[in-house]
Formats: C-alpha cells, structure tokens, sequence
C-alpha cells in the first residue's frame, strides 16, 4: 500500500468519526461552491477526493490516485489525465502542496477546463504564527527552502507510491510568485484567512482541542483576526484561477 493510500485511507476514517472536521470541511466545501464557475452546464471534478464533497456539490465527480472507496467515482493522476469530457470546475483540497510538479499539473488541467473554467484550491497559508505552529506540530515539511524546479516535466511520471508534500509550497507559488502560470490561467481570486477554528480541531493527526459547540466562536474570532493581520495570523487560502484560452 503506498502512503498516499495510507493516509487517504486513515483520513478518511478520521473524518467519518469526527464530528468537528465535519464542521471544518462543511464550510470550505461551501466557500468553494461559493466561488464556481456556473455558466457551464459540465460536471466539477475534484482531483484528490475523499468524496464527502458530494453532500455540498451532488454535480461533483470525485476521483483520487486509486478507488479504494464507492465514494470515489474514478481514478486520476493530476500529472496523466486521462478524461475525454471537459468540466466546468476542477476543485483540490490539501493537494496542490504534494504536486511535485505543479506547471504540469496545471497544464493537464487547462485542457479539461471549460471556457472561462474555473480551478479553486483550498491550502495552507503561511501567515507568522500559523507557519510555526505547521512546523511545530505537523508531519509534513514547511518547505520553504526547497529547491524547487516549477516548470520541470518528468520523462517519467512518478508512481503512486512516491510521496511529495511542501506546505509552503502554494504559498510560495500564488502568494510569492515563484510560478509562472500566466499563460494558462487568470487569478481570480486569493483570500488568505485566519483558521484557528481549523488548527484548534486537531485535523487529522490530534485531538481536538475545543468541542462542536464552540466552533461558531472560533470562526468568529477568526474573522477578527483576519481583518486585523492576515499575514500574522493566516493559516488557510482560497485560491481561484480562471482559464484563460489560448
């Protein structure tokens, strides 16, 4: 088993039982469905699915690296997509940051994006206090002193079982500026936002540190926070980018 199914697998458990991610997800499944493009008719796709997305986009086709689950409708590598139809929005969740290369991976998803398609991405920020507390506290490298080759495209793709995770990594991309994308896509739209309600929920790997009921509290504060110092408190961002045709 590779580790992405290891953890695909783990996580997906981890959510079924708790109920304060549930709450957490809930609200970025609706700020996505919040900013789609809705003058198509096609489908969204949602590269990287746990499928739950469903319960907020019942038009959405969930795929993932392998369809260990009925919630996952088909199999999909970012990096060799094999789909024939195009979407009116392809949506990521925590897995821009594990593509090793991201200028392929946004040149396969150009091809199946509708006119004025949108993609719209949900990752880590790297606001002060939050990056420490990533660093501190989980699994995955910041990344920040990665080298990184934006452009490079493999002879060969990787296997399922190669593991890639920098978290600074879209922040380093859409914040910083490190990747060129402007041939493919417009920025639409990047909002960086306080998430202490998030960070406070243990994700995946703690206990949660506050009950179901404070949750509203904690997205509360964080609206404050967020509009008192974005780049000190940031933990979270909505990316969207628009095609742009060629």
């Amino acid at each position: 088993m590779s580790k992405h199914e290891e953890f695909d697998i783990k996580n997906r458990k981890i959510f079924k039982e708790k109920k304060l991610l549930q709450l957490v997800y809930g609200n970025y499944f609706n700020l996505i469905k919040q900013n789609l493009y809705d003058k198509s008719e096609n489908p969204v796709l949602e590269i990287g699915s746990s499928g739950f997305i469903k319960d907020y986009i019942p038009n959405c086709v969930t795929s993932n690296l392998i369809k260990n689950d009925s919630m996952i409708d088909r199999e999909e590598n970012v990096f060799d997509l094999k789909l024939d139809e195009i979407f009116s929005n392809i949506v990521m969740i925590d897995i821009f940051h594990h593509l090793r290369f991201p200028k392929l991976a946004l040149k396969n998803i150009h091809k199946i994006l509708d006119h004025k398609g949108r993609l719209i991405l949900i990752e880590p920020a790297m606001g002060w206090i939050p990056r420490i507390i990533y660093r501190l506290f989980h699994h995955e490298p910041n990344g920040f002193n990665l080298n990184i080759n934006w452009n490079y495209e493999p002879t060969q793709l990787p296997d399922n079982s190669d593991y890639f995770a920098a978290q600074a990594l879209s922040w380093r991309a859409f914040v910083k500026g490190e990747l060129k994308y402007n041939d493919l896509f417009n920025l639409k739209k990047i909002d960086y936002f306080s998430d202490f309600a998030y960070l406070g929920s243990g994700g995946f790997s703690f206990n949660s540190m506050y009950p179901e009921k404070f949750y509203p509290y904690l997205k509360n504060i964080d609206i404050i926070l967020s509009k008192l110092a974005k780049k000190i408190f940031a933990s979270r961002m909505l990316i969207v980018l628009e095609k742009k045709d060629s």
